[in-house]
């Protein structure tokens, strides 16, 4: 398994929120801030300490920054057919 670890930091000059569809799955861990998170046809509120794990072929991104400054772990995991 092939794996992309990142921080991701929003602040409030992080205005455009768009779709991001990849291969693999992710997993999301909420460091700071709160957000909407949407993956597909949901939406998911998102604060310091909670995960969210999904295929990342589905579009997914942030929605709503609701607090700032939002920091997360993002970590993509591919697995050899899928790379």
């Amino acid at each position: 398994v092939a794996m992309e670890p990142y921080i991701v930091t929003l602040t409030e000059a992080s205005e455009v929120f768009p779709l991001f569809q990849h291969a693999g799955t992710e997993l999301i861990y909420m460091l700071e801030g709160e957000m909407d998170y949407r993956h597909a046809g949901a939406v998911y509120r998102l604060a310091a300490g909670d995960s969210l794990y999904f295929d990342g072929e589905a579009p997914h991104g942030p929605e709503s920054l609701l607090v700032l400054p939002i920091r997360f772990l993002s970590i993509i995991a591919y697995t050899p057919a899928s790379t």
